[in-house]
């Protein structure tokens, strides 16, 4: 789906409904020039700050003193990805003392990716045993592969997928439910009390009750328990990082997360600055461009991090509105049906 503004019940259902939030709701709109990046591999680097481009080697030495590291993604961009292998290739000849956190695994498979870095199992059960994401090989393998070649230890840093489904129909109170064999796989406690990026993650889903013929009551429950759900990653993965941070003292934490997640450095970056107060934490955030030119960036998008990297614009998925609406409707009502089962 282009990712753009939503204002629309479906979209913002299926970003409720979704595995993790990644949309980016910046684009710069011109025709005035060619565009500039060349092929969807390709990203061009630039400092929020100087407001001016850089090249990897000075974004490495910029972070050089940061403990963590946010690579903000869009999941479906390939150069995302690109820019992330990139990245910590670069990072890791600067400084091999790094761990890699990924959101693209959650806490219950950690056994399984350890083993898997440890030579105990195959890619395929890695990713069947582990849960990798549907695009694993396209999107991840390279990354993990640098990782695991060069020894350095990634955290499964989120919560899992069905305590995320379960909080998101129940609400936090579920989180008080788990059994005592698996409560470490995902965070006990919720701040849903800050309002920035309440506002900011509401502003997605404000007309989501509205055709399904509910009250203002139910669809206020209903959103805050979607908002509980979103925060349940967020700090989940906050908590994971802390962690790391603690296992591997002196090491620099690298860590992957859909854009939304650290953007404006709320939800997993706000949480992990409440938690650990002295770190020192540097986000950086993609952004879909229709070339390169820095002077159409808005502060409001310079402030989604210390660094952006630009990337080309994705084709549409949809021209005809109808199959659009189509789709996402297909989608929700098949994800809808899952239920909380927990063991």
């Amino acid at each position: 789906m282009k990712q753009t503004t939503v204002k629309t019940l479906t979209f913002a259902s299926l970003f409720i409904l979704s595995a993790c939030s990644s949309i980016s709701t910046h684009k710069n709109r011109s025709n005035e020039s060619k565009l500039n990046l060349d092929t969807l591999y390709d990203y061009q680097l630039v400092s929020s700050t100087l407001k001016e481009s850089l090249d990897l080697g000075n974004l490495v030495i910029s972070v050089k003193d940061t403990d963590v590291v946010f690579l903000g993604e869009l999941h479906t961009h390939q150069a995302s990805h690109k820019f992330q292998l990139d990245f910590l290739v670069a990072l890791y000849r600067q400084n091999p003392k790094i761990v890699l956190s990924m959101e693209q695994f959650s806490r219950d498979s950690q056994a399984i990716l350890s083993g898997y870095l440890e030579g105990k199992y195959g890619e395929e059960t890695l990713i069947e045993d582990g849960d990798g994401w549907s695009d694993y090989k396209g999107s991840y393998r390279a990354i993990v592969e640098f990782a695991r070649e060069k020894n350095i230890p990634i955290i499964a840093a989120n919560a899992p997928a069905m305590f995320v489904r379960c909080v998101g129909k129940e609400g936090a109170s579920f989180l008080e439910r788990l059994p005592k064999e698996k409560s470490e796989w995902a965070s006990k406690k919720l701040d849903l009390e800050n309002e920035k990026y309440k506002a900011k993650f509401m502003s997605f889903i404000k007309e989501a009750g509205r055709s399904h013929g509910q009250t203002s009551d139910v669809a206020t429950k209903r959103q805050m328990n979607t908002y509980a759900a979103q925060l349940l990653r967020d700090t989940t993965m906050a908590e994971s990082i802390a962690s790391a941070l603690e296992t591997y003292p002196d090491h620099q934490i690298v860590h992957l997360n859909g854009s939304f997640h650290s953007d404006g450095r709320l939800g997993t970056v706000g949480v992990l600055e409440t938690t650990v107060p002295e770190v020192k934490a540097s986000v950086v955030s993609p952004l879909m461009v229709d070339k390169i030119d820095i002077e159409t960036i808005s502060q409001e998008q310079f402030n989604q991090g210390e660094f952006l990297y630009l990337l080309k614009e994705l084709p549409e998925r949809y021209l005809d509105k109808d199959k659009e609406m189509a789709a996402i409707t297909k989608l929700i009502r098949e994800r809808m049906k899952k239920k909380c089962e927990i063991e």
